[in-house]
């Protein structure tokens, strides 16, 4: 397993010790072998960093998979059709590679008479004796079989399946290579041209059939989604969010496989993603986070032959910042204020207007870990009165629960008198009766403590706090931060009770105890909002 660290610079490092039988072949296509290396520069950041990182781990952990199949002999079946399909994938990998700088022409035609050299050595006697216009003769089964290594290096073969972690069976592989021989001389021809300055639009990728094998399952966008969230059982809020993206994908690919979408058609479909009402930035953070995650898990579990969003790009321009994450004095005292002046709380959603916005000021959750809690959450543990912010209520993003202590302001106020009155069960929504356990997650309502976290905010917007920069819920953990720092110096407590991720390897060791996160809110000064 890599883990990802932080050097002396600030820049974040990790390495992979690649298996001894795979160092060889590994180190043919890509460079190293002994161990593959991560490196991003500090400028991209904690959170860009572990995104750059992931790809890499997937990446290389799919070239691995892809080499050692190959040489079980594991590989996939193709018919003709599928070879073909295969050798137009190929033949836009290879070009897209180069042509937006081919270098000098003569570079291009010099590959072209080094093929054809290569394969006049096993052509027969009176093929060398006449001119070679006419190249029928590259279809005898002696010069095919004799060319097929050579091919194979020249055009980087072995890289381009294992980029996209297919392993070819023997039968499968001479197939795809004669395909792909007919088509290496055309890919080279326009190299040259775009060389020369010619970049008229190529016909040629038209012709090809998609590629779609019997052994991808030819799963649509939609199924393939359905298989990742069986397998990964992914948070709620993640199957919500990404089921809209698969359901877009399916329906904009009728008929499609997953298999058939090229990575052109995925490019253009991101592309069109974009509007006035869906910004660059949704659009790579979540629909293309979305698909690249899925297809890339469906390669390795064979379920596609290639993951087309992997090089699809969603430019994101600098975005302008307009103001703070946090709440102004002013803010937060105008929603404290309304909650506190909420007195009937027999309506669960009242109740959450009265409470939540307090108990997120005094311990900086997450909202929705705040309208999942239940009243079995709230315990004395160590003589000390806390909240156990449990993935068991709901989701956590982490997937791992903490206590966080609570504020005395919050038990002077009758927090713990109210968990008492509702008992062991959910604080802020009625329990409804919840599906089999076998039921689908991709068909489940969306969670009530979601519900209930968009009805607060929507309260928060009607009392008067109606800056469309800022979160009306979240804003709460960059306050809780803010005041925090103020008069706690070791992050990793604030950390901890945020249940942020800490910022560096050796932030992670040695964990906090009760007492000294009882300690940090016992300080935290309290919010004055008068009468």
């Amino acid at each position: 397993m890599a883990t990802l660290r932080q050097d002396a610079n600030g820049n974040f490092r990790s390495r992979v010790r690649l298996p001894d039988q795979v160092r060889e072949e590994y180190g043919r296509l890509y460079g190293p072998r002994v161990e593959a290396k991560f490196f991003a520069p500090a400028s991209v950041g904690l959170h860009g960093a572990k995104q750059k990182f992931r790809e890499w781990e997937a990446e290389v952990v799919s070239r691995i998979a892809a080499i050692r199949a190959a040489q079980r002999g594991e590989g996939i079946d193709l018919t003709r059709k599928e070879a073909l399909g295969l050798a137009g994938e190929w033949y836009n990998w290879f070009v897209t590679r180069h042509e937006d700088n081919p270098g000098e022409p003569e570079r291009w035609e010099m590959q072209w008479w080094a093929l054809v050299d290569a394969m006049l050595e096993h052509a027969p006697d009176e093929v060398r004796a006449e001119p070679i216009r006419d190249l029928k003769w590259t279809r005898d089964p002696e010069v095919r079989a004799g060319i097929r290594p050579v091919l194979a290096d020249r055009g980087h073969t072995a890289q381009f399946l294992a980029d996209r972690g297919i392993a070819l069976a023997n039968a499968a592989r001479t197939l795809f290579l004669d395909c792909m021989l007919d088509n290496y001389g055309p890919a080279l021809l326009l190299l040259e041209r775009r060389a020369k300055g010619d970049y008229e639009p190529d016909e040629l990728p038209n012709s090809f059939p998609p590629f779609s094998p019997r052994n991808s399952g030819n799963l649509t966008p939609r199924q393939l989604f359905d298989a990742w969230v069986k397998s990964k059982q992914p948070a709620q809020s993640t199957i919500e969010s990404w089921k809209t993206v698969f359901n877009a994908l399916e329906r904009d690919f009728p008929d499609r496989a997953s298999s058939t979408i090229k990575p052109d058609e995925a490019q253009e479909w991101l592309d069109n993603l974009i509007t006035e009402e869906r910004s660059p930035f949704t659009v790579r953070n979540t629909w293309l986070r979305a698909t690249r995650t899925v297809f890339k898990w469906g390669i390795k579990r064979k379920l596609v032959t290639s993951n087309v969003f992997a090089d699809a790009v969603v430019d994101v321009p600098r975005r302008r910042k307009l103001r703070p994450k946090y709440f102004y004095e002013g803010e937060r005292t105008t929603i404290l204020k309304a909650a506190t002046a909420v007195t009937n709380i027999d309506n669960p959603d009242d109740a959450a207007r009265r409470w939540v916005p307090w108990v997120l000021a005094y311990t900086g959750a997450r909202p929705q870990e705040i309208t999942q809690l239940r009243g079995s959450d709230v315990r004395q543990v160590e003589g000390i009165w806390t909240a156990n912010l449990t993935p068991e209520a709901g989701v956590g993003k982490s997937g791992q629960a903490r206590l966080v202590p609570l504020h005395d302001h919050l038990i002077e106020q009758g927090f713990l008198d109210f968990v008492r009155g509702v008992g062991d069960g959910p604080l802020f929504y009625k329990a409804r009766l919840t599906k089999t356990a076998n039921s689908d997650p991709t068909k489940q309502p969306k969670l009530p403590a979601a519900q209930v976290r968009q009805r607060l905010a929507s309260w928060v917007r009607e009392i008067g706090v109606k800056d469309e920069h800022l979160s009306p819920n979240h804003a709460w953990r960059h306050t809780f931060k803010l005041i925090g720092r103020r008069f706690e110096e070791r992050e990793t407590l604030l950390d901890h009770i945020c249940g942020h991720t800490p910022a560096t390897e050796g932030g992670k060791y040695g964990e906090a105890t009760l007492s000294d996160l009882a300690d940090v809110i016992r300080r935290f000064p309290r919010y004055e909002v008068g009468e």
